[in-house]
């Protein structure tokens, strides 16, 4: 991993002064621990060596990140308490969804305060965002637009699509304000200057809202399919040494093995099986990262259910492009 960070004038959104990051990760349990403040859970999707990167900068009222990936990754995150999220998707490769929505181009993607983050990115993936801490969006909504902000975001789903032109402001309003602070964050006057480029990012950030409110009604049609895979997770690693069935799934669910498919090719594009498999690897590879020195690979593998060395390897080999062995070297290599 390559990582800069600096303390400008640290702390979450809402409390502190400046704080930037940027990061290249060439793990994907790396990347889920690169954005500052939030809680993430990464599971990479497709198979293939994993890069990502991150630059975020936050400051007193909001933090602006932005993020890509070269894999397809599933997503469970929490932005930092009390804070809405707004952004957009800036490359898409591939199916993605947000919230349990479909995710396109010109999609303005939000997160309501204190709620949970459910991403499937795209094969190849950008999102640039602002997470904006709630009571300064809301005063700013009422004090200079009149605009009750809870009314407005029970009118906006997860996803919406919105006018070219907006979008492209909105984005302009992001990147602006990143790319001065990520140049000259050594300043003097920069907490001066930003204030400028806040107001903008505000006003964009409701605009984009109010174009995205216009004769919506909030659409809860993708919820019982998460669901559903969130419940194969949570089956998935709570069992050491063995893994369930998908007849065991679907018993212990009630539901049928065609829902059970279904769900996870509406969700995730991928099998149960491939899922849980993927999960599994990712024990597997978190454990050798961490304690390289305590343990074994057939050790740690047999804990998660892989038996067959062999077939281990090569699954392993094939989501995260190097062996099992390379991981365990490297991570030894970390800890020397």
């Amino acid at each position: 991993m390559n990582f800069r960070e600096a303390l400008l004038n640290s702390s979450p959104v809402g409390k502190g002064k400046m704080h930037l990051v940027e990061r290249t990760s060439r793990d994907v349990l790396e990347q889920a621990e690169a954005l500052p403040f939030w809680s993430q859970d990464y599971t990479q999707l497709d198979r293939g060596s994993f890069t990502g990167s991150i630059t975020s900068v936050t400051g007193r009222n909001m933090q602006i990140f932005r993020e890509s990936m070269n894999r397809a990754v599933d997503q469970i995150a929490s932005a930092p308490e009390d804070t809405y999220v707004i952004g957009l998707p800036t490359i898409i490769e591939g199916n993605a969804s947000w919230g349990g929505e479909q995710v396109k181009a010109d999609s303005l993607i939000t997160l309501d305060k204190n709620a949970e983050l459910l991403f499937r990115t795209s094969h190849f993936s950008e999102i640039t965002a602002a997470v904006i801490s709630a009571q300064h969006l809301e005063e700013y909504a009422g004090q200079v637009e009149g605009i009750n902000l809870r009314k407005l975001m029970d009118n906006v789903n997860p996803v919406e699509i919105i006018p070219t032109d907006v979008a492209h402001r909105l984005l302009a309003a992001l990147n602006s304000s990143t790319n001065y602070i990520s140049k000259s964050g050594g300043n003097p006057n920069i907490q001066h200057i930003l204030r400028h480029f806040e107001d903008n990012l505000l006003d964009t950030c409701l605009q984009a809202l109010l174009h995205a409110s216009d004769g919506q009604e909030r659409h809860y049609d993708q919820r019982i399919h998460r669901y559903i895979v969130n419940r194969v997770r949570e089956l998935t690693l709570s069992i050491d040494g063995d893994c369930l069935t998908i007849g065991e799934i679907c018993i212990n669910l009630c539901i049928s093995r065609r829902t059970l498919n279904h769900a996870f090719s509406r969700v995730l594009g991928i099998t149960p099986v491939e899922y849980m498999r993927n999960l599994r690897l990712h024990r597997v590879r978190s454990e050798l990262q961490s304690f390289p020195y305590e343990t074994t690979i057939a050790n740690v593998a047999a804990k998660w259910g892989f038996w067959h060395m062999s077939l281990f390897s090569r699954y392993y080999r094939e989501l995260f492009g190097e062996c099992p062995s390379e991981t365990l070297q490297y991570s030894k290599a970390l800890f020397k």
